[in-house]
């Protein structure tokens, strides 16, 4: 089965619209605010970028924008979509608002294109909310059914950029604050320096941190954070 969310409890607890770095100047976000919200028309919405730019955030918490909003939803990731048939997607424009992420990965597979053209049009039909995520625009996806090319290109798009180093900084820096932990700036780039730069990879760094911090009733220092890094063994041990 793909990867499904239909309640709130299953996704990450800080991907929310509003913890999106930027959320208050982003029109991908006020998009989806609005759709989800009725202030806009339901009108299909694509997103783009390269990995680390914050699409499958926006999905997670579109879904849980859904869940307050008294509406119903689901989350489907195609990357192992090898392994389902097609019909999956059969029934889904029942619900309020669909989320398909890295829609990349059927690039060679016509008879997916076709079930998500199909999806496409019935989502629109019974004016529900989709939202589709690529790493790139729809013409650069090389697809084999022009007809879903046109479909994707008729799509409300934002193209989302990668957070330069500054920027992630400080988006590390809100998501600790948000566990409740108090990140100093020179442990930030300490961390951007030493560890990969992928977001993701830097937040679960940053739950063991915050583990760790708790266990040995310690701030988060330079120093303490090497010796973590190096043996987080007894974090799980005393945990």
């Amino acid at each position: 089965m793909p990867v499904q969310y239909t309640l709130a409890v299953t996704l990450p607890e800080d991907e929310t619209l509003d913890s999106f770095y930027g959320a208050e100047h982003s029109p991908a976000v006020a998009a989806i605010k609005a759709v989800l919200g009725g202030t806009a028309p339901r009108h299909p919405l694509y997103l783009f970028g390269a990995s680390g730019s914050g699409k499958s955030h926006l999905l997670y918490a579109s879904c849980v924008k859904a869940q307050e909003l008294g509406l119903t939803s689901q989350l489907l990731s195609l990357d192992d979509y090898k392994a389902w048939s097609p019909r999956i997607l059969d029934g889904l424009e029942e619900l309020d608002l669909v989320c398909l992420d890295n829609i990349q990965a059927i690039d060679t597979d016509l008879t997916w294109q076709v079930a998500v053209f199909d999806l496409y049009n019935r989502m629109l039909e019974q004016g529900k909310v989709l939202i589709i995520v690529a790493d790139a625009a729809p013409t650069e996806l090389g697809f084999k059914l022009p007809d879903l090319v046109s479909r994707l290109q008729a799509c409300t798009s934002f193209q989302l950029r990668l957070l330069m180093d500054d920027d992630k900084q400080k988006l590390l820096q809100q998501k600790a604050h948000l566990r409740g932990m108090e990140l100093p700036d020179e442990v930030a780039r300490f961390l951007l320096n030493r560890q990969q730069r992928d977001i993701r990879d830097l937040v679960r760094i940053l739950d063991l941190l915050d583990k760790a911090s708790i266990v040995h009733q310690r701030r988060l220092t330079i120093p303490f954070v090497k010796e973590i890094l190096t043996d987080p063994l007894p974090i799980a041990a005393n945990a």
